[in-house]
Formats: C-alpha cells, structure tokens, sequence
C-alpha cells in the first residue's frame, strides 16, 4: 500500500511539474511575443486607412509599394499602387527620392515580408517608411476605395458597368462625336491595323496609369475585340471615381462584322 501511494504522489507531482513548466514556456513565450510587438512598433511606423486616404486624395507626394504576388495584385488593389516583391526589391533597389512618403502595402499589417521590406529602405537611409495598419484586408473592410480587375460573373461589379450597344454607339457617333471620347483597349498593335475613327489607344493594363488623359467631361466609350476588356476597363474606371463611362458590350468584330466604318 505504501509503495502504491509513493507511485500515487510521484506520478502526480511528475504531471503537476510538467503543467507548470508548460504553463511557464507559455508565459515566457508570450512574454517574448509581447516585447517582439513592442520592438516593432518602436521600430517601423505605420499609417491608418484614413490617413493614407487623405494623402492619396492630396498633392503629396507618396508611393504606394504593394507587396503581394501578381495574382492577388491584379484581382483588388489600392489605386498607383506599384506591384513589387520583396525578392525583387532585395535583388533591385532602384528608389532614390529619400524626400517621398512610403508605404508597404501587404495582406495584413507588418507582416514578416513586410519587415524585410521596410528594412531595406532604412539600411538605405529612407526616413519616410511606413506600412499600412491592418493591410489589404484592412483597407477593403474600412470600404476604402480598391481597383478590382473585373469579373464578369461577379454581380458587385457588373452593377458598376454601363453597356453600350454598336447601333446606338454608331448613332450618337453620327450625331454628336465631339462629345464622345473613345477609348480603345486592345494592344497597339491591334489598334494600328484597324480602329474606331477618333478613338484613342490605351491598353487595358496602362489605363490606371494613363487615366488622367481621359477627360471626365465626356461621355467615355471603351471598346476591345468581344466586350470583355470594355466591361474590366470600366469597372476599374468606376473604381477609381470616372463614372461616365459605356462599355462596347458587342465589340468591335461585331461592329466590323456589320459593315460600319473603321480607319487604319
């Protein structure tokens, strides 16, 4: 009996021993995470969705490093946002204006990848870095303002979208082209072998880039082959606040196809 509870209290005291060494490493881990945290936060300096906001809608010069991979870049974005890796950054870094405000941009705020990022502007001698709190996911559930690519089968974006249809467009052609901006997104090269009279090429992937040669005063057309670059290039028109837009819904090989007028 008395070996039986010696084994009783050994046993015991061996799990209690165990519970509270785990119990300790969970502290102490806790404890190095906490300060992890605090090192990070005395280091690397963040901005608000709000801030970032009213600095993208003023003069000020910033610049927008987007972090993530091409995929998750192209389908949602905030708007001049640049789409750069972090492997690209460690193998080519080409900024130089130390005078700009930076801000890394990833899925969420301060990630691992992002620190490598910001570490590298401050091994250059960059001041002005910093990395959005709460990142993409962040942004969009504050409902700030993001360039989506479009897709046809969403119904959020095809809410967004205005069609056009060629017999209506060749009308309002006929009658009052001057109020009429045509905007072609096929590639140049499609564009020199034949287009719309008047129109003006930018290709789908330049027109956030670009869209400040779009005058808003005008009712804006944008065309490609079938109508699926027209409703993306619209969609992301509307995302970024220009809303008089129509998209060719038929596309310009139904509009050759029925004889109207092209010029090369």
């Amino acid at each position: 009996m008395i070996g039986f509870f010696l084994i009783v209290i050994v046993t015991t005291l061996f799990f209690l021993k165990s519970s509270w060494m785990n119990k300790k490493k969970e502290a102490t881990f806790e404890k190095n995470q906490a300060q992890e945290k605090a090192d990070d936060l005395q280091k690397y300096s963040s901005i608000k969705s709000s801030e970032l906001l009213k600095k993208i809608n003023s003069t000020e010069k910033i610049e927008l490093i987007d972090i993530r991979d091409a995929q998750n870049f192209s389908q949602s974005h905030i708007v001049d946002a640049k789409n750069i890796t972090f492997d690209e950054l460690a193998s080519n870094f080409s900024f130089t204006e130390k005078n700009k405000n930076y801000i890394v941009v990833d899925d969420l705020g301060l990630t691992p990848n992002e620190k490598k990022v910001m570490d590298i502007f401050l091994e250059n001698d960059f001041k002005n870095v910093f990395y959005l709190e709460g990142g993409i996911y962040g942004w969009e559930n504050e409902l700030s303002p993001i360039v989506e690519i479009g897709n046809p089968d969403s119904f959020s974006d095809q809410a967004k979208v205005i069609y056009i249809k060629n017999e209506e467009l060749k009308n309002l052609i006929e009658q009052d082209s001057k109020s009429l901006f045509l905007v072609d997104l096929r590639s140049a090269s499609e564009f020199a072998s034949d287009h719309l009279k008047n129109a003006i090429n930018i290709p789908l992937e330049n027109l956030e880039s670009r869209r400040k040669e779009i005058p808003t005063y005008k009712r804006i057309i944008l065309y490609d082959n079938t109508g699926l670059l027209a409703f993306q290039g619209a969609v992301r028109l509307f995302d970024m606040g220009i809303l008089n837009v129509n998209a060719l819904s038929d596309g310009l090989n139904a509009w050759k196809q029925k004889g109207f007028e092209v010029v090369k």
